[in-house]
């Protein structure tokens, strides 16, 4: 269960650098 939060969290971190670059 932790190994899949911690892989939630950074899809999300990788999902907002992504959002970062879109909008940057």
């Amino acid at each position: 269960a932790f190994r899949a939060q911690f892989r939630g969290v950074r899809d999300i971190d990788f999902f907002l650098y992504r959002l970062t670059k879109l909008y940057a």
